[in-house]
């Protein structure tokens, strides 16, 4: 089973059912929805469709809302026609409501003159074009076009190594973010983190919002500004998981960089129980090509073999032409790569840390250590939030997590996380009759010990979806499980045997 997970841009590309289904047959485990694009509407329509989808295929789907941010743009151009900037020339970026044209272009940052220094150097259009300020008004900036190219309307404007008077969330994506609650979505994206603070905040919204019983949306902080970088330990630690996001990562630092802080984001963030997503480019060629580069094949390697959770697939399915084949190809490379031990390829960092304290970190030691003394790589873990499930991920140990859970949100979150399989117990069969909608909450507060029922129900759960065979040996987990035996609690259990005597 593969362990790595596949990410997909939902855009104009694969929007249509028939694609969202052979998206999902094909291996996606999460979709992004990307607020840059489109409306509230057009994005609502598509995640009642993907998870439609997802229901009628009985498969867990999760769903992140990536918010647009502080996006700096270039304005308009004199017939929408893209211009050609020179090597050598001067060009002004302004912020007089003006037309742009090959000697001047307007933008939406209107305190770019203030936030800029003589000597600053300003990319346009993800770094294709370089340019030098050398002097400036109260409205204008004066450039030198350092690297010349053409110039459509509308492109990105990146300030490197330039802090900007901005936050991370603007008003778009407040409004944004209420929406995408209201969607009950599992993920939110926050762009161009800068501090924890900017994490806090949003997290305190989130919780503000939240309406679900168990668990909230997670924060994903975006990783793709250099102050980021340098704040990235007290981002991780605010954050619930990270994004590299490499296309301004490496615009904004610079791209022989990007693969130094892929690993090291990677790292720290697992380290600290935080899943994370590599994005952009993976598959680049593909947007036009039904295959993939060598480069790129390596690249997808590489973000498996440095311990991700999952890798992002963006313009690929979101607007190229074949959204369908780039996921297949993505799931070839995947289950390649992972014909290589998570063991032979780094230290399991768990193992060397210093003792935590908490419970949850030491019924996960003790599980992956009894599934390596009986010889087996598959953990059950029963798991309400999902908490023990993303926790015993985040121990990279190599084996496969099976989630059991009667929370169906927990059931769509957990589709993202490395190495977890979900499963939803709130219809799960058992020998006398349904559970229908029990929870493991029903049965902490039934009058008899349910510590077997629970026991037998994953068992049956386990078998019936053809993961396990009778007269196999794997070890159940539960953590804090308030008025049941099964509370924090490791278990080898061989399939098919009597539930063993606590």
């Amino acid at each position: 089973m593969r362990k790595a997970k596949i990410l997909a841009t939902l855009g104009p590309s694969s929007t249509q059912k028939v694609v969202i289904e052979n998206m999902l047959k094909a291996g996606v485990d999460a979709v992004r929805i990307n607020m840059s694009h489109g409306s509230q509407d057009e994005h609502a329509g598509t995640i009642a469709l993907a998870r439609e989808v997802a229901r009628n295929m009985d498969r867990p789907l999760s769903i992140l809302v990536d918010l647009s941010g502080p996006k700096i743009r270039t304005r308009t151009l004199e017939n929408g026609r893209s211009v050609e900037l020179l090597d050598g020339q001067p060009f002004i970026i302004t912020t007089r409501d003006i037309v742009g044209s090959s000697h001047e272009v307007g933008t939406n940052f209107g305190q770019l003159p203030q936030a800029v220094e003589p000597g600053a150097r300003i990319l346009l259009d993800d770094g294709a074009i370089e340019l030098v300020v050398e002097s400036k008004t109260d409205t204008d900036v004066v450039c030198r076009v350092m690297i010349g190219g053409m110039l459509a309307e509308r492109k990105g404007i990146n300030l490197p190594r330039t802090p900007l008077p901005i936050p991370s969330m603007t008003e778009k994506d407040h409004a944004d973010l209420i929406w995408a609650m209201r969607q009950n979505v599992d993920y939110i994206a926050l762009s161009f983190v800068r501090t924890a603070e900017d994490c806090i905040k949003v997290k305190e919204l989130i919780k503000e919002l939240n309406d679900r019983k168990l668990g909230r949306a997670q924060l994903v902080a975006k990783i793709e500004k250099a102050e980021a970088i340098e704040n990235l330990d007290s981002i991780i630690e605010a954050a619930d998981g990270v994004m590299v996001a490499r296309g301004d990562l490496g615009v904004e630092t610079s791209v022989e960089l990007v693969p130094v802080y892929q690993k090291r984001i990677i790292e720290k963030a697992v380290a600290k129980d935080r899943f994370v997503i590599t994005a952009t480019q993976m598959l680049q060629s593909m947007i036009e090509n039904p295959f993939p580069t060598r480069a790129e094949a390596s690249d997808v390697a590489n973000a498996v073999w440095d311990g991700t959770d999952a890798v992002m697939l963006s313009a690929e399915t979101a607007s190229g032409r074949y959204p369908v084949e780039a996921v297949k190809t993505m799931v070839r490379i995947i289950y390649s790569a992972e014909t290589i031990e998570p063991q032979q390829l780094r230290k399991a960092v768990k193992f060397t840390q210093p003792p935590s304290g908490r419970t949850s970190q030491a019924l996960c030691k003790a599980a992956a250590y009894a599934a390596k003394e009986v010889q087996t790589e598959k953990v059950a873990i029963f798991t309400e939030s999902g908490l023990m499930a993303r926790r015993m991920s985040s121990f990279r140990s190599g084996v496969q997590t099976f989630a059991l859970t009667t929370s169906a949100d927990s059931f769509n979150q957990l589709s993202l996380i490395w190495g977890v399989l979900p499963f939803f117990d709130g219809k799960l069969n058992m020998s006398e009759g349904t559970m229908g909608d029990t929870t493991v909450m029903d049965l902490i507060n039934a009058e008899t010990d349910a510590t077997d029922i629970m026991l037998k129900t994953g068992e049956r759960t386990l078998l019936d979806a053809g993961v396990v065979e009778a007269g196999e040996t794997i070890i159940m987990l539960a953590g804090r499980l308030s008025g049941l035996g099964l509370s924090s609690s490791v278990v080898v259990w061989t399939i098919g045997e009597n539930v063993p005597k606590r």
